[in-house]
């Protein structure tokens, strides 16, 4: 049973590895001037935006405890300090 488990393991890795290297390689070719616009833009609207997914995925929990502070003397503290690390929006 653990073979099975360890070989399934394996495969994943393998599948997973050669996906990620089709996804890149169009992309380094765009870059080294190989590839058109046209490729690297299309692949870029195929893809989603890891960038907004992660800085939603940072703030959105943030925000929400800011909207559940009582205190105002807290609440502005809290404020002033998402503002200062450029976190107080999406």
């Amino acid at each position: 049973m653990k073979r099975l488990f360890l070989i399934g393991l394996v495969v994943e890795v393998i599948v997973g590895g050669l996906l990620l290297l089709m996804l890149l390689s169009p992309i380094s070719q765009a870059q080294s001037g190989d590839s058109t616009d046209n490729t690297t833009s299309a692949l870029m609207e195929f893809l989603p935006d890891i960038r907004k997914i992660y800085r939603t995925a940072l703030v959105l929990p943030l925000q929400e405890v800011e909207q559940e502070i009582q205190d105002p003397e807290i609440a502005e503290f809290y404020h002033r300090l998402l503002q200062k690390y450029d976190l107080g929006e999406l």
